[in-house]
């Protein structure tokens, strides 16, 4: 939904495996031992994501506690929380939480709608230890994304995947699917890939959108912008503002200055703009 970009500061995988390790923590020998298996799984993991093949890991990864040598998946997530979250190695856990904490970006899952409070694993972290201080695998997730609709979420299929902030195609951010109906005084947001698009990220953005209950979400975001707009024109009208100006400065500028193209209140000012001369008439 919304691009997250990791910014320079932070270091690679393997760096924040050696900070972690720092810490005088039993397991951390483990972990070193099997360092090179770690970060192929990291590898593996960017390369994947890339393809859109994320859910093939469920397949060739290791099911149980384990995961490989000396390593179990508690020393991992252990890893993770004792050191990058609660003691902050290498400020890793702060930077990226704070990625999405912009009014202008927020919440990647849900496009906009919550503010980030949490650091979530995309893949998570009590079955996919071997990922727990992958910063790919760190996104910074809204109370509601993360508890009500993620959850303990992982992918076991081509057609059941979620939209990965980072490492996702660019035609998930730049191309819109994204649209809506007005009709009534209501809002109706729905899904509407391009036909250039291939089938798995037609399905990709179709689950994405159903498993974050963003067709209601997006409604009830609207009904305020919605009903401040409606009240704007009654006021533009009786100031003598002809409908064509109003059109082009308040409709057209919010829409043309609205970089992304699947953000919901862009694509609801585009459905008022696709019936505002009805709109206009009525009010």
């Amino acid at each position: 939904m919304i691009r997250l970009i990791l910014p320079n500061s932070i270091q690679s995988h393997s760096e924040i495996i050696d900070l972690c390790c720092e810490k005088n923590v039993y397991y951390k020998q483990h972990i070193l031992d099997n360092k090179d298996f770690i970060l192929n799984k990291g590898n593996d993991y960017e390369i994947f994501s890339r393809a859109n093949d994320l859910y093939i890991l469920d397949s060739i990864l290791p099911k149980s506690i384990h995961i490989t040598g000396n390593l179990e998946n508690q020393h991992m997530v252990k890893l993770y929380e004792y050191c990058l979250r609660n003691r902050r190695c290498g400020d890793v856990y702060n930077t990226i939480i704070n990625l999405a904490k912009s009014p202008i970006i927020r919440c990647p899952f849900c496009g906009g709608v919550g503010t980030p409070t949490q650091l979530d694993h995309f893949l998570p972290k009590a079955r996919y230890g071997h990922f727990s201080v992958l910063p790919y695998n760190l996104v910074p997730i809204c109370k509601d994304c993360n508890t009500e609709y993620k959850k303990e979420f992982f992918p076991t299929s081509k057609d059941k995947q979620l939209i990965h902030p980072y490492l996702d195609d660019d035609c998930f951010f730049n191309q819109q699917w994204l649209y809506a109906e007005y009709e009534d005084d209501t809002v109706t947001y729905f899904v509407v890939p391009p036909d250039t698009w291939s089938e798995d990220k037609k399905e990709k953005v179709h689950f994405h959108f159903q498993t974050f209950n963003l067709a209601e979400r997006f409604a009830e975001n609207a009904v305020g912008p919605l009903s401040d707009l409606l009240n704007q024109i009654k006021d533009s009208k009786v100031n003598g503002m002809s409908k064509d100006m109003f059109e082009s400065s308040i409709i057209d500028s919010v829409i043309r200055n609205e970089s992304r193209v699947n953000y919901w209140k862009r694509v609801l000012f585009l459905a008022i703009k696709d019936k505002f001369l009805d709109i206009w008439s009525a009010n």
